[in-house]
C-alpha cells in the first residue's frame, strides 16, 4: 500500500507540472530553468510542491509549513538529483513522517515519496 501511495504522489507531482508549462505558452515563463539550481532554490519548490499537494489533498494538511529538514545532492541510475527532506512529528504513521521530494538539478519536480528511494 506504501508503494502505490508512493507511486501516486510521484505521479501527481510529475503530471501536474507539464499543464503549467503548457499554459505558459511562448515567451511566458513556465517554471523551469535552463540552468542548474541552488540547494536553497531547490528547497524552495520543494515547500511550493508540498504546498500544492496539501492543499489537492494529497498529503496530509499538517504538512503545511513544515520546513524542510536537510537538503543533498543525491546520484541515482539517470544522475544527480536533489533531494529535500521533510519530517513531520504530527503525522501518527511513522513510516509516513519523512517525506522526501526529487529536484531535477535544473529545477524540475521528480517525484516525492516516503523511502527516499
Amino acid at each position: 500500500m506504501k508503494y502505490l501511495l508512493a507511486t501516486f504522489i510521484a505521479a501527481s507531482l510529475v503530471f501536474a507540472m507539464p499543464i503549467g508549462q503548457a499554459v505558459a505558452g511562448s515567451g511566458h515563463s513556465h517554471g523551469h530553468s535552463h540552468e542548474k539550481i541552488s540547494s536553497e532554490e531547490a528547497v524552495k519548490r520543494a515547500s511550493n510542491a508540498i504546498s500544492k499537494l496539501s492543499n489537492a489533498k494529497k498529503i496530509d494538511t499538517s504538512w503545511t509549513g513544515i520546513a524542510a529538514d536537510e537538503v543533498k545532492k543525491k546520484t541515482f541510475s539517470k544522475g544527480p538529483e536533489w533531494v529535500v527532506i521533510f519530517k513531520n512529528a504530527n503525522i501518527k504513521d511513522p513510516s509516513k513522517q519523512t517525506l522526501y521530494l526529487f529536484i531535477s538539478l535544473y529545477g524540475d519536480i521528480l517525484g516525492a515519496n516516503y523511502t527516499g528511494e
